[in-house]
């Protein structure tokens, strides 16, 4: 999640990562794709686009009630709900001028629509499928070698218009046919898979790698690779579907380009997303995937070859699967890319799964609690729900993507971060002063509180200074207050959101939650969040198996919340935000980790 230092540096980053290597205009070019922030029905909006060019609208529209301005400001007051799609025209000093897609999202005040009851992908969908094989030559914008690789085309059949392009690379030891199965389930809701072999950058189950350098001295040059193989072969893929005299003309939907990746292929992800703004990817997906800040070489400037990975996200949508049991891949595998994330991102961990069992036959890496069948049928279903999502604008799926659908789930643990113009930041660790949230003082009663990282000190990570918050108990009943300087009118919120983490070390387990709001008369309004005798709550209950947890998101409706007083409880002058632990059993209470608390 992004802190306030380093909110809109975006299209700096951007740039800077893209400069070594990407090509100004693909051969096919549907334009970078840009998500605006989330609006609300009657409620001022703010946004920008990229700074460094002027834009003009070209065709779609905007909501009723925004405005753009050239220099990229989109601003007004929206005053219709739905997905608007729009193309614009940047035109950069130098002349050279691009297309632009902009996704603009507006939900009623009230956010009704996240209350919509989710819609699962878990089984075949409408399409049986099809699978060809493709043998190609394609040109590495990574080191410009030509390289030689295999495409496995996995095609719904019967769609009647083209379909949403989801480009997959393998990992490690795994060869591009690993995910038959995997494949033709995502396949069978109308979309594309392109599996991509890939014989150079890393070892694969029947292969040794093409580079030993690239494979073992240097893993994230492998995977920086792989990112530019895979633009290789989405450019030729795309060349293909433009040409209607060719058997695949028509196929893919060169507007929706999404890029999914295991393990060391969900490194290559990483480096995609770094460059999305220039590969004109609308989403990408991390399936337990290696996240590259690991390596120093990858730190800004970059260790020659390689190109830098930044601290911050780019805005591009993202989907991040991971397993509860990764085996010898607990780190750094899929655990920190939400930290900094700047665009939409929906964190997911599967409870039980292991890191292999997508494929269509490798053994479990680590203690899996779930099937092969019920692993691949989830992250199936995830991915389908994020594609449907931002390729064809269906906001319904928001309820499961950045909303409470699957609070207290027993199947998932989710985190998400979806920016709208009314996020309220209270707390997320990150400005380096403890005594102090966002808003105002830090405060505790009969707690102990530090900020520091529940990550592993190891190879690169400390650099990126994360931090959450840790609280530990020395009484039956402490408190974290959240104070503010001045009042804060809720009002225009519906929703306080906060991430909690649940591991061996740090958990609720022995511990009863509760959120209280005070407002500056002393009003009170209370929600339950946990208890472990109780229920309902919105925290699962830890069983202990698994060797760590990861965070999930809290949900508490503030229109729901019980109010103690005769005075009552105003919303429009909150002053505190209060964080309640009630020691229930003792011999279980740890500390509990607690990031990103926001209102929305």
């Amino acid at each position: 999640m992004v802190s306030r230092r380093l909110i809109w540096v975006t299209a700096v980053l951007l740039a800077l990562a893209g400069a070594p290597r990407a090509r100004t205009v693909p051969p096919v070019d549907p334009g970078p794709f840009w998500p605006l922030r989330v609006g609300h029905v009657g409620q001022a909006f703010s946004d920008a686009l990229p700074r460094g060019a002027t834009y003009r609208l070209v065709s779609g529209r905007l909501p009723q009630g925004l405005r753009l301005a050239a220099a990229g400001q989109v601003e007004g007051t929206p005053a219709q709900r739905g997905v608007f799609e729009a193309v614009l025209e940047a035109r950069e000093a130098s002349g050279v001028t691009y297309p632009v897609r902009v996704q603009a999202t507006v939900r009623d005040a009230d956010e009704r629509d996240l209350a919509a009851a989710p819609r699962l992908f878990e089984t075949s969908g409408p399409h049986t499928t099809t699978q060809q094989d493709l043998r190609v030559d394609v040109r590495s914008t990574f080191d410009q070698r030509l390289v030689r690789t295999r495409v496995r085309l996995t095609l719904p059949v019967g769609l009647g218009r083209p379909a949403p392009l989801l480009l997959f690379h393998r990992g490690r030891g795994f060869d591009h046919d690993s995910y038959n199965a995997f494949h033709r389930l995502i396949a069978s809701h109308g979309v594309a898979v392109a599996s991509i072999e890939d014989r150079l950058s890393f070892a694969g189950h029947s292969f040794n790698a093409g580079d030993r350098e690239y494979d073992q001295d240097r893993a994230e040059l492998g995977m920086q690779s792989a990112s530019g193989v895979v633009e290789g072969v989405t450019d030729l893929l795309l060349a293909r579907s433009s040409d209607a005299a060719d058997p695949l003309g028509g196929a893919f939907d060169e507007g929706a380009l999404f890029f999914a990746g295991h393990s060391r292929g969900g490194g290559a992800v990483h480096a995609s997303h770094q460059r999305s703004f220039e590969l004109r990817l609308r989403g990408v997906i991390y399936l337990m995937a290696f996240d590259l800040r690991y390596f120093p070489e990858t730190a800004p400037p970059g260790l020659a070859p390689a190109y830098p990975i930044f601290d911050q996200q780019p805005r591009t949508p993202s989907l991040i699967i991971a397993a509860e049991n990764d085996g010898d891949l607990t780190f750094p595998i899929a655990d920190q890319l939400i930290d900094r994330a700047a665009g939409p991102t929906t964190q997911v961990t599967l409870w039980g799964g292991v890191h292999n069992l997508i494929s269509d036959a490798h053994p479990a890496e680590g203690a899996a609690r779930i099937t092969r069948a019920q692993q691949t049928a989830r992250v199936a279903d995830w991915i389908v729900c994020f594609v449907r999502r931002w390729a064809h604008g269906e906001a319904d799926l928001d309820a499961r993507l950045y909303g409470p659908a699957h609070q207290g789930s027993g199947a998932y643990a989710v985190a998400a971060w979806s920016p709208s113009a009314r996020t309220l930041l209270v707390e997320d660790a990150q400005d380096r002063d403890a005594s102090r949230n966002l808003l105002g003082r830090n405060l505790v009663l009969d707690l102990r509180r530090h900020e520091q990282s529940v990550y592993p000190d190891m190879a690169g990570f400390p650099t990126l200074a994360l931090r959450h918050t840790l609280l530990t108990p020395t009484a039956a009943q402490s408190v974290w207050r959240m104070a503010s300087d001045a009042p804060v009118d809720t009002r225009g919120h519906r929703r306080l959101v906060l991430r909690a983490l649940q591991t061996s070390n740090h958990g609720w387990s022995g511990l009863g939650l509760w959120v209280r709001l005070v407002d500056a008369a002393g009003g009170q309004a209370w929600a339950r969040v946990h208890e472990p005798s109780v229920p309902g709550g919105s925290l699962p209950v830890w069983d202990g198996r698994s060797p760590h947890g990861r965070f999930l998101d809290v949900h508490v409706d503030l229109g729901g919340m019980a109010v103690s007083g005769d005075a009552g409880f105003d919303r429009a002058r909150v002053s505190a935000v209060d964080l309640v632990l009630v020691v229930r059993t003792a011999s279980r209470v740890r500390s509990v980790a607690i990031d990103a608390v926001r209102f929305e």
